[in-house]
């Protein structure tokens, strides 16, 4: 693999992580419901986490020479509270099936780089598996 196609890679993981921001965002404003003023919160939380992601995936990208992409993947719009959060989970746990394939792609790099983009994925890992673990909690018993 080549560092030009690792940085597509990324780039798509980027994308995702747009995607991510985008959708904790929308669905704060859809969202109804009894608890609705808590969800709206916790999803603008969310996103704003996501919006971290993006920063961090776009910095990790320039500084492995690349250029960070500002495209978006779409997303499903929901309006049950729990389809938004199962729909969350599913996302969650893509993304952390991509960077453990990404960590061993991440080689590629050399050492150096191939460490900073290993250890860098880890703890994007490690954030997405908290979400997870979060989401099943929120949506067990229904």
């Amino acid at each position: 693999m080549t560092r030009q196609e690792l940085l597509d890679l990324l780039n798509n993981d980027l994308m995702n992580e747009y995607k991510h921001m985008r959708f904790y965002l929308y669905h704060a404003s859809a969202i109804t419901g009894f608890h609705r003023e808590e969800l709206k919160e916790f999803l603008l939380k969310e996103s704003a986490s996501e919006m971290k992601h993006v920063t961090e995936f776009s910095d990790l990208i320039f500084g492995l020479g690349g250029k960070p992409t500002t495209s978006s993947s779409d997303f499903t719009k929901f309006e049950d509270p729990i389809e938004i959060f199962q729909y969350a989970l599913q996302m969650e746990e893509e993304v952390i099936n991509n960077y453990v394939v990404r960590i061993n792609q991440s080689y590629a790099l050399g050492p150096v780089d191939g460490k900073w983009l290993e250890i860098f994925l880890e703890k994007q890992i490690e954030h997405s598996r908290e979400d997870v673990d979060h989401f099943k909690r929120m949506l067990a018993g229904l």
